[in-house]
C-alpha cells in the first residue's frame, strides 16, 4: 500500500469508537478493498480512494446506521465499564503509591532524627 492508502486506512480505524467483532470485520473488509484498489492502481491518491469507497466518516456512519441498536448499546456499555475499571485501577494505584511514599518519608524522618541509644567506641 502506498502512503495515501495507509493514511486512508488509518483514518478509517481512527473513526471507529469501539473495537468489537463487527468493527474488526469492517476494518478487515475495507483493508482488503483498499489493497485491491492499490494493486489495480499503485499510484492511487487519497481523493481517488474517497471517490471509490467513500469518506471514512460516511463509511462509519452508514455502518452504524445498519447495525442493531442492541449491539451499539452493549458496545457502549462495555466500553464504559472498561474505562471505569481502568480509572478505578489508576486511582487505587496512585493512592497506594501515595501511602507508600508517606510511610517511607515518615520512616526516613524517624531514622534521620532518631536518638542514639548506645555508642560503640573502639580504641586502638
Amino acid at each position: 500500500m502506498n502512503r495515501y492508502s495507509k493514511k486512508y486506512f488509518r483514518d478509517i480505524k481512527a473513526m471507529i469508537p469501539s473495537k468489537g467483532a463487527q468493527e474488526r470485520r469492517l476494518v478487515r473488509d475495507y483493508k482488503t478493498r483498499i489493497v485491491e484498489l492499490n494493486e489495480k492502481n499503485p499510484n492511487i491518491t487519497y481523493d481517488e480512494l474517497q471517490q471509490a469507497l467513500g469518506t471514512p466518516v460516511d463509511m462509519i456512519a452508514s455502518f452504524y446506521e445498519g447495525v442493531d441498536t442492541d449491539y451499539i448499546i452493549k458496545s457502549v456499555r462495555t466500553t464504559h465499564m472498561v474505562r471505569v475499571g481502568i480509572c478505578c485501577m489508576l486511582i487505587f494505584t496512585l493512592s497506594a503509591l501515595a501511602v507508600s511514599a508517606g510511610v517511607n518519608v515518615r520512616l526516613y524522618q524517624e531514622i534521620h532524627h532518631g536518638i542514639i541509644s548506645h555508642e560503640k567506641v573502639i580504641i586502638e
